[in-house]
């Protein structure tokens, strides 16, 4: 059976971000960790879920996958390795490549004495609807769909098509020592660690134009 954990952000308030997304426009990120783990996946929930008049009673209720898993999650390939970090509809994700995978690509882990690139990807739906480039068959990088996931710990194949925007920094990051990667409203924060020292870096990226990488 895969290992189930979540990933939210930090609750001391000193460390909260001066802004608080909207209720309507938030994601958790579930990470299904499997042996071997080249069956390991991602579930990018949209907590829209947990509006529904079942999810606000006061006894335990019990709803198949079929029901909400479908409609409501974006699911990917995974590694161990990878970090997340989650703020309102955005995840922060670190990955070995520079470009966003193809539907359902599962890529290397993370190399310890390499480097790595930080993707940004957002699923607020309204936005993606607003920038006026939406077209989930478009070739454009921007907006993707994560397509299906044949090889997994679930005993199907899943399949999603909910699209959301990517982008990412282009400058690397070295993985050696790396702790922690906090994403906030516009900036990244990392964290290394090294002997006797400990780095806290702050990048701000800024999207220089409409389907553009992040630079920094």
């Amino acid at each position: 059976m895969p290992a189930h954990r979540s990933v939210a952000q930090p609750s001391r308030a000193d460390l909260m971000p001066g802004y608080v997304p909207s209720l309507e426009s938030q994601i958790i990120v579930l990470e299904l960790i499997s042996r071997p783990r080249t069956l390991s996946i991602i579930l990018v929930i949209d907590t829209v879920i947990f509006s529904g008049a079942a999810l606000q009673s006061e006894t335990h209720v019990k709803i198949p996958w079929s029901d909400w898993g479908p409609q409501h999650t974006c699911c990917f390939p995974h590694d161990p390795s990878y970090q997340i970090s989650v703020f309102g509809s955005k995840m922060a994700y670190t990955l070995p490549r520079d470009h966003s995978p193809e539907p359902g690509q599962r890529l290397e882990k993370l190399s310890a004495a390499g480097h790595f690139y930080v993707h940004i990807w957002d699923f607020n739906k309204r936005a993606i609807t607003r920038s006026g480039i939406y077209n989930p068959d478009s070739p454009d990088l921007l907006v993707r769909k994560p397509g299906g996931v044949v090889q997994s710990c679930f005993d199907e194949e899943i399949i999603s098509n909910h699209p959301y925007t990517a982008t990412v920094c282009r400058a690397p990051f070295l993985t050696h020592g790396l702790r922690e990667l906090f994403l906030e409203q516009d900036r990244l924060i990392l964290t290394s660690v090294q002997p006797g020292t400990v780095d806290i870096q702050v990048v701000s990226p800024v999207q220089m134009d409409v389907g553009s990488d992040f630079t920094h």
